[in-house]
């Protein structure tokens, strides 16, 4: 049991590095890790001796977690500075939204 929930630290710190990253290629290359870390706690039941490693983990999963909300709005304000850049902005004073061109074809 123990060694499972280290073994799912190990993971949730590679996808701590990987986020880290500055490429978006790279921090997608940690998916796996995080599937690795979540077969690795399905195999854990809680007891009171793993509570601290328990506590170790929970700390790793916020910080993963605090990373990805923060990738995910700087990507977002990203976007709207190309937006304005792209488009300019609206009457409110907002970034006009940002259209990607392209074209769907479906056979079938």
């Amino acid at each position: 049991m123990l060694s499972q929930i280290k073994r799912a630290r190990g993971h949730l710190a590679a996808v701590r590095a990987q986020m880290l990253s500055t490429s978006p290629e790279e921090v997608e290359q940690c998916i796996p890790a995080l599937h690795e870390a979540i077969a690795c706690l399905r195999a854990v039941e809680p007891r009171q001796e793993l509570a601290g490693e328990l506590r170790a983990l929970h700390f790793e999963l916020g910080v993963v977690s605090r990373l990805a909300q923060h990738g995910a709005e700087f990507y977002q304000n990203w976007a709207q500075v190309l937006a304005s850049a792209a488009t300019g902005y609206t009457a409110a004073g907002n970034a006009a939204a940002l259209t990607a061109a392209g074209s769907l074809s479906v056979k079938g």
